[in-house]
């Protein structure tokens, strides 16, 4: 069956440039970073591209191949920086569009009729080079973000790797005649109307990510504590239910600074949020991804730590627990500083997340009380309780 590229390009060109407007008109009033500029102008450029080399095929334009060529290069190149500034706002572009010049120059100058096949697969090749280059920025966004929209952005760029590289190849062997548009029924057309298929697709990609980051965020102003970051009762809660039966084991700790009001007194309410953040980035790194912390309230802080032991938790306090102390030292409140009391606790099936929390509550009130008799006492283990919840 013959396949009409003309119109594909044609709808392909008209959809990329409403993309490229959708995008640019928030950015117009401040709504949205350079990244929806760049991807909004990467899509007029693509857009236009795509309509030049419709109108070339059918009327000849004598400057289409020495514009429009590296038109497109400029294209993919901004498209590919959009998604670069949306994983980080503060990279540095300027490497990327030096490349990008170097990779359009050769087009400039080689607009041979004979030299067609050619120029289709040194396009090609540049393509799914962007194309990887997207691939592996959005896979880095969905881990680090947790963003599960970012897969299907890498998913949708992938799929069109293979398309690109499979009609460069075709290109290069001289097997796609004479022509981007019209009537074709090869291979080399197929391969082009995939490539159409999902550029279409994936132009609104980035808005469903930006759509994502912003629900995130919002979750996360809701569920964490704004000054330390950890989670607040609201957040805690919500884990404690997703834990709830869903593990063998839960250890418990509840840590608490000693001395905090002292602290605020003597120094200032500054020096003591201080001490909290200090305090949570420690917790943080100890535990790594092995648990979950949450500001309690006040300078009280309790984790859950799923499928983790006593010993391991009990390891871990020490941790903590020197880490804070030596931290205090570096801020120069050496003699009767702060310090941080741990209350230790691992339940099990019959023991309620809450019941967990008081009883890690409940040994942390008791290492404050035996650190006042023994000031290296800063820990306390109730073991085990109950075989499970």
């Amino acid at each position: 069956m013959a396949l009409d590229l003309s119109t594909l390009y044609v709808v392909a060109g008209l959809g990329m440039l409403v993309a490229g407007l959708i995008h640019l008109i928030p950015v117009s009033t401040g709504r949205f970073g350079t990244w929806a500029a760049l991807w909004g102008s990467g899509h007029l450029v693509v857009g236009c591209g795509a309509i030049i080399a419709v109108l070339n095929d059918r009327i000849g334009i004598s400057w289409a191949p020495n514009i429009g060529n590296p038109i497109a290069v400029m294209g993919y190149a901004l498209i590919t920086a959009a998604v670069m500034r949306f994983d980080r706002a503060e990279i540095r572009l300027t490497p990327l569009l030096a490349i990008t010049g170097l990779l359009a120059a050769p087009t400039l100058i080689c607009s041979d009729a004979e030299h067609f096949h050619l120029r289709v697969a040194y396009l090609s090749v540049i393509r799914a080079s962007f194309d990887i280059v997207v691939v592996t920025v959005a896979i880095r966004l969905a881990r680090r973000e947790s963003l599960q929209t970012a897969w299907i952005v890498a998913t949708l760029f992938a799929i069109t790797v293979p398309l690109f590289l499979g009609r460069g190849w075709l290109a290069y062997e001289d097997r796609i005649g004479v022509r981007l548009t019209g009537m074709h029924d090869d291979l080399g057309a197929w391969l082009a109307a995939g490539q159409i298929a999902f550029i279409i697709f994936r132009a609104f990609s980035l808005l469903i990510l930006q759509a994502e980051r912003g629900q995130n965020a919002l979750v996360a102003q809701l569920e964490r504590d704004p000054l330390t970051g950890a989670l607040n009762r609201v957040g805690f809660n919500r884990i404690a239910v997703d834990l709830a039966g869903g593990t063998s084991r839960l250890t418990a700790m509840m840590l608490d600074i000693d001395r905090f009001k002292a602290l605020n007194d003597t120094y200032g309410h500054a020096a003591g949020d201080a001490a909290l953040r200090s305090l949570t980035n420690i917790i943080h790194v100890a535990i790594d991804k092995k648990g979950y912390l949450a500001r309690w309230g006040g300078d009280e802080f309790v984790c859950l730590l799923p499928n983790v032991g006593i010993d391991s938790a009990r390891a871990t306090a020490s941790v903590i627990e020197r880490r804070f102390a030596d931290a205090m030292i570096g801020y120069g409140l050496t003699k009767a500083g702060p310090s941080v009391s741990i209350g230790i606790v691992e339940g099990g099936a019959t023991c309620a997340i809450a019941d967990l929390v008081v009883l890690a509550d409940q040994a942390m009130y008791a290492a404050k009380a035996d650190r006042r008799r023994q000031p290296d006492a800063g820990i306390k283990v109730l073991g085990a309780v109950g075989a499970g919840w």
